[in-house]
């Protein structure tokens, strides 16, 4: 197309030695010119660093102290020159087509700010090696999955449905809505796209562009010591309320069961793993918003547990 828009690509890397390269790889066979490649090394104590000068040495290399995804991804997209920035994950990839489809979707479409698309979930096999992912084909690089797009406030209040490896946006986004929050450890993704939804609307592109790699240990598959995803939809309903821009709205009751859910989850998975008094405020916490009999009987197990330990010190 004419005056082919520059696009930034951010890569935030933290001991990425194995997964780096193949990364990269998936930029350059995008085939797109003109590209801002921005690796931010996060403190690696491995290889990353120097595989990135080899595997392409025309890209911007930042290193910085280990500070988290989002500083490493705001510390980017302060360098980004690009009119449109796009987001990879050091273990994820791109399929083919990626960068045509959601550049020629954005001049077709000013009135929309970005444009994300549908991702393959990248399993290993029995013997836990990664073989490589078949992207699967969709009948048209500019069909949109039309219930996924629009003004998604609402809809992102129910469930994060935009990831970000998958994501173009505009760079004015940037400038009106600024960075990550770096106080969250997880959910910042989460919290920037309902900042976004605030203010533009976001569409989904039909076609799977990426693969997401669901390794074992990583930061999403992890347990944290806060209910971060609770803390982002809880801390936009204070704000912004249950009423999208478009005047589209949830009820209390959807409000309720979401939290709840995101309550219970988080509480059930630290009772899984035996740490019993965050279990048992987070399965309080769920009670707050909807009384259920399955909360109610693990806050009962997670008091009695809980208390336990007590007795027995006492006894000694």
């Amino acid at each position: 197309m004419p005056n082919t828009p520059l696009i930034t690509v951010i890569i935030p890397a933290y001991n990425a030695e194995k997964f780096i390269v193949e990364a990269l790889q998936s930029v350059k066979r995008q085939g797109y010119s003109p590209i801002e490649i921005i690796v931010v090394d996060d403190g690696s104590t491995d290889r990353t660093a120097q595989l990135v000068a080899q595997a392409a040495p025309d890209a911007t290399l930042i290193t910085q102290v280990n500070a988290g995804a989002s500083a490493a991804r705001n510390a980017g997209m302060r360098h980004a020159r690009g009119d449109f920035i796009c987001f990879l994950d050091a273990d994820d990839g791109w399929f083919a087509g990626k960068l045509h489809a959601q550049v020629a979707y954005l001049a077709q479409h000013p009135e929309v700010a970005a444009v994300y698309h549908a991702w393959l979930v990248w399993r290993p096999d029995a013997d836990g090696n990664f073989t490589a992912p078949v992207q699967p084909r969709a009948s048209s690089s500019q069909a949109i999955q039309s219930d996924k797009s629009g003004w998604l406030y609402c809809q992102l209040l129910l469930d994060s449905v935009v990831h970000t490896s998958t994501v173009m946006f505009r760079s004015e986004v940037l400038d009106e809505i600024g960075y990550f929050d770096t106080t969250l450890q997880t959910g910042e993704d989460y919290d920037y796209w309902l900042r976004v939804s605030r203010r533009y609307q976001i569409h989904k592109l039909a076609g799977t562009y990426s693969f997401y790699r669901a390794a074992p240990g990583s930061l999403t598959s992890s347990s944290t010591q806060k209910n971060n995803e609770y803390t982002v939809v809880a801390n936009a309903i204070a704000r912004w309320g249950r009423t999208g821009p478009d005047q589209s709205s949830l009820s209390p009751e959807l409000i309720n069961q979401r939290l709840y859910k995101l309550a219970f989850d988080f509480a059930y998975l630290r009772y899984q793993q035996g740490v019993f008094k965050i279990a048992n405020d987070w399965f309080a916490q769920c009670l707050r918003h909807q009384v259920s009999a399955k909360g109610l009987l693990y806050y009962v197990a997670t008091t009695v547990r809980g208390t336990l330990p007590r007795l027995r010190n006492r006894k000694v």
